[in-house]
């Protein structure tokens, strides 16, 4: 990376990204779409993740809905989610070792996600990681979901930064689309679920262990001391 993209602030995707819930949601929704009697198939399932639910939900069902329906509709898929992942949630590797040395560094750190609110403090009270994000951005403080890159930008304001000097972790096609829109650079987390190429990422990682990340903290750090200039006696 030359200088034009060192980042000075992280930004992190949930879903998928800092946890691999893409099986839990997956037969949520299956549940969901088998209680309403939808028929569709786990390829058409998989290519909604990344979305808000209002705009899945839009598509799910053939007749216009209210925002009340909306809000029903998410409330029933969401709690079966949270049933079925609350028992089994981990963290991706070397998430929290990550988040605990961008902290220490002082380099900020927000957590962009799609997901509602009451999924996101699962997560995060889960594994204990909420102190580490200086912002929270989720579904419901955006109008527009990925691949608008509205929750990026909105992100990037909380922390502070230009766009162009934050980089985005995510896992979705959707997401990338979405932090390349907003003017961010983009490292895709794979997963058991990736299954196609992303030539607009920066780079793709396993797992948060990925020794280029280390690179990136040096390189934000050193970008930060020379922006403040030499220390005075």
């Amino acid at each position: 990376m030359n200088n034009l993209s060192i980042p000075l602030a992280f930004i992190f995707d949930m879903d998928g990204t800092i946890v691999r819930n893409h099986e839990y949601h997956l037969n949520a929704w299956k549940l969901f779409c088998h209680n309403h009697h939808i028929a569709t198939t786990e390829e058409e399932l998989l290519s909604l993740f990344g979305g808000k639910n209002d705009d899945i939900f839009r598509k799910l069902f053939n007749h216009k809905l209210s925002q009340e329906e909306v809000n029903q509709l998410e409330e029933e898929k969401e709690s079966l989610y949270r049933s079925l992942y609350k028992p089994y949630i981990k963290e991706v590797e070397g998430l929290h070792d990550l988040l605990k040395q961008l902290f220490i560094a002082q380099i900020p750190t927000a957590l962009a996600t799609s997901a509602p609110t009451l999924n996101v403090n699962m997560i995060l009270e889960a594994l204990n990681i909420h102190e580490y994000f200086s912002c929270l951005i989720d579904a419901n403080m955006v109008t527009h979901g990925k691949p608008h890159p509205e929750i990026f930008l909105k992100a990037a304001e909380c922390l502070r930064e230009e766009p162009q000097n934050c980089i985005v972790f995510e896992d979705s096609r959707v997401g990338v689309e979405a932090a390349k829109k907003a003017g961010c650079k983009v490292v895709v987390v794979k997963s058991p679920f990736t299954n196609e190429e992303f030539p607009e990422a920066d780079f793709l990682i396993d797992d948060f262990r990925d020794p280029r990340i280390q690179n990136l903290i040096r390189l934000a750090l050193s970008k930060k001391r020379e922006m403040q200039g030499p220390k005075i006696e």
